[in-house]
């Protein structure tokens, strides 16, 4: 179900449905001449009122990120590579029986080498390590909490997760809401400061943006991660906040 909401205020009015950043600032600046405003070093000072403002758009999660680490330690350097090899086909047989399409899933990393540490001023030889980081995209959200216990269970010793990231698989279209109300909200604080300023408003003359996520919302939805002990570890699912922040410039109309 896609469903997108603006973050902030009840009211009807659009524009009121903008969350404001802390650091949103408004500058309301007179005309001046390129003497007596301009700056010591010859750049002009920008004139008529500077605001800033921020939107956040929820956009539902519909897409999570599995990072899988698989290592093992061996006194053999092809024991480690076979251990570890055996150990990544185990753990693709599982996200496979679990209805994981082999295109979800990648390597990341791989590495293969001698594990040394200093001891008594000496390099000591520990053993060889091989690994590799697997990254898994789920789409169906109700499978996580199979895949993950699978995982645990039966990934062997070496296997770990890294984390579990929940992302909106297309936040394009939270990122266009987000913008839209941003600049909304600016348009609406000029007018107002132009107003107590009583002066007009004029021309945009320039406007920068600034966007990334703000990261998961959790909602009700759970899912549990259970090992063979049957502890639970739970991974909520919810809404991911999309930000917007925007600076812009207008001139005075009179």
């Amino acid at each position: 179900m896609d469903r997108r909401t603006v973050s902030g205020s009840s009211s009807t009015d659009p524009v009121s449905a903008v969350r404001t950043a802390p650091d949103d600032r408004t500058a309301l600046q007179a005309d001046r001449s390129p003497v007596a405003g301009g700056r010591l070093d010859g750049m002009s000072e920008p004139s008529g009122i500077t605001v800033s403002a921020t939107a956040v758009v929820a956009a539902p999660v519909d897409r999570i990120v599995i990072d899988l680490g698989i290592e093992t330690l061996r006194p053999d350097a092809g024991e480690a590579f076979r251990a570890t090899a055996t150990a990544v086909e185990r753990v693709l047989s599982i996200l496979a029986d679990n209805g994981v399409d082999s295109r979800s899933v990648r390597t990341r990393d791989l590495s293969f080498g001698p594990r040394t540490n200093w001891q008594a001023d000496r390099e000591v030889l520990l053993g060889y390590a091989a690994s590799q980081q697997l990254l898994a995209t789920l789409t169906d959200l109700a499978s996580v909490e199979k895949v993950l216990s699978e995982v645990a269970a039966h990934g062997g010793a070496g296997v770990r997760i890294n984390s579990v990231e929940l992302t909106a698989a297309e936040p394009e279209q939270a990122l266009t809401d987000a913008r839209e109300a941003a600049v909304a909200q600016a348009l609406s604080k000029a007018r107002h400061f132009a107003a107590l300023a009583s002066r007009s408003l004029g021309a945009l003359q320039w406007l920068t943006e600034g966007a990334g996520a703000a990261g998961p919302r959790p909602t009700a939805a759970a899912f549990a991660l259970r090992s063979a002990k049957d502890a639970t570890m739970p991974v909520a699912a919810g809404d991911r906040d999309v930000a917007v922040t925007v600076t812009a410039n207008w001139d005075f109309a009179d």
